[in-house]
């Protein structure tokens, strides 16, 4: 304390002058005026116009992305256009000396040197501040600077949307165009096989098969009949019985009628041949009658028989055509079957694409829509209010910040000094020294 004491006079002289020239450096420095202007941003989690999925876990990621949007050059370019600073001189000026990318690039930097963008931690109110040269200007940036960010943000989810709408409405013309390409092959193919309802036309060929089958069926049976009455009536034949005697051939309406006239021409004869001679004419008339008449029985009898022989040759040729035309219709039917096949694969493929396309064109709808609207995830709170006083300089913390130097740096000097040069200040100064000088007294 002593040393110090002894160099008040350059403490204070030095603090003094410190002081001095922060006051200097206080006026001298240009004054600074800050204007905030407030944003509320929101999203949402499931934006079914926007598409946009965002998990809230992600919501400081996603506010700080839109916080380095508002500082982005998009953002000062809508600046610029909008408080139209390409017109002022000094724009004009600097394009003149070094050309249009020059200049643009010197005011993008100037803006964005003075723009302050905070948000609290967890908020998502962001206050974005401009450092101006004077009140009217730091509120205008800063109005035009949170203006610009909602006027890009709502341009991001316009051309977002009308991307998206192009893009639907070129997938839904391709939709319909494969769903007309589907629908004209169809109706070409059922044209090509006159097929139009294809239940119904399988169901009438199945019957016409069934019935085809049935049919055959009853001629199998008959022929197995046939062939069991003939085989009957060839084994009577071997066994020695005469033809006319089989039972089925006896029982012959026409045979019958002959045996009844041969039996009268036989009581005929009975009786007359008696009375009459071989040579008589009614014998004779009557051996005639009875010979015709056993001729006659005997045609009827073959007659019979052919019929059956013949009966089971026609059965079996109706047979064949029956199991030909039965073939002829199971072709058919396995063709009209893959000609269904195709069919049914058709309107599948139809049905199909026009359930993508009616599922598309509501999209379509809602993307219409968003197209058109101009929607917006950022709200203005609260517009740029014109500062009162200047942000920077400010006189009384520089003035206490430069006391605090100026004392702190004098007290440092004066020590320095001090140890360089060395001095008795006191008698705690002699003390330090009583090994090597003597005491001879002190004054009280």
């Amino acid at each position: 304390m002593a040393m110090l004491s002894a160099r008040r006079h350059f403490i204070l002289f030095f603090t003094g002058a410190i002081l001095g020239l922060t006051a200097l450096i206080t006026l001298l420095s240009p004054k600074v005026w800050t204007a905030s202007a407030d944003i509320y941003i929101d999203y949402r989690e499931n934006d079914q116009l926007s598409g946009r999925t965002i998990s809230p876990f992600l919501d400081d990621s996603y506010m700080q992305t839109q916080m380095d949007l508002m500082h982005s050059q998009r953002v000062v370019d809508l600046v610029i256009d909008s408080l139209q600073l390409r017109t002022g001189r000094e724009y004009l000026s600097l394009q003149a000396k070094h050309g249009q990318q020059r200049a643009d690039q010197e005011l993008i930097k100037s803006i964005s040197q003075n723009i302050d963008i905070q948000r609290a931690h967890g908020s998502r109110v962001v206050s974005i501040s401009y450092l101006g040269n004077s009140p009217q200007q730091a509120q205008q940036f800063a109005d035009a600077l949170a203006n610009a960010y909602i006027e890009l943000g709502e341009k991001v989810a316009m051309s977002m949307g009308q991307q998206r709408f192009e893009q639907y409405s070129a997938q839904l013309e391709n939709l319909q165009n494969e769903i007309d390409r589907i629908q004209n092959t169809l109706t070409n193919y059922q044209q090509s096989t006159g097929m139009l309802n294809v239940q119904e036309h399988g169901d009438l060929e199945s019957q016409k098969l069934k019935e085809l089958t049935s049919t055959l069926l009853q001629v199998q049976n008959r022929i197995e009949d046939v062939r069991a009455r003939n085989r009957s009536t060839q084994q009577l034949l071997d066994s020695g019985i005469q033809a006319q005697d089989i039972p089925q051939i006896t029982q012959l309406p026409s045979l019958l009628k002959l045996k009844e006239h041969l039996a009268n021409i036989d009581r005929q004869l009975g009786s007359v041949q008696g009375s009459m001679g071989p040579n008589h004419p009614t014998v004779r008339g009557l051996q005639t009658e009875r010979r015709r008449l056993l001729n006659d029985m005997q045609r009827e009898v073959t007659a019979s028989l052919d019929a059956e022989n013949n009966e089971l040759i026609s059965l079996q040729q109706q047979a064949e055509s029956l199991e030909q035309e039965i073939e002829q219709q199971r072709k058919k039917m396995l063709t009209q079957m893959d000609q269904r096949d195709r069919i049914s694969t058709y309107q599948r493929q139809l049905a199909s694409a026009q359930l993508v396309y009616r599922a598309a064109l509501e999209k379509y709808d809602s993307l219409a829509m968003a197209g058109n609207i101009s929607v917006t995830n950022a709200t203005l709170l609260q517009a740029a209010e014109l500062p009162t006083s200047p942000s920077s300089p400010r006189p009384m913390l520089n003035l206490l910040l430069g006391l605090f130097i100026g004392v702190l740096v004098a007290c440092c000097l004066a020590l320095t000094l001090e140890l360089l040069n060395r001095r008795v200040r006191c008698i705690e100064d002699l003390r330090g020294y009583r090994n090597q000088l003597p005491l001879l007294g002190q004054a009280i």
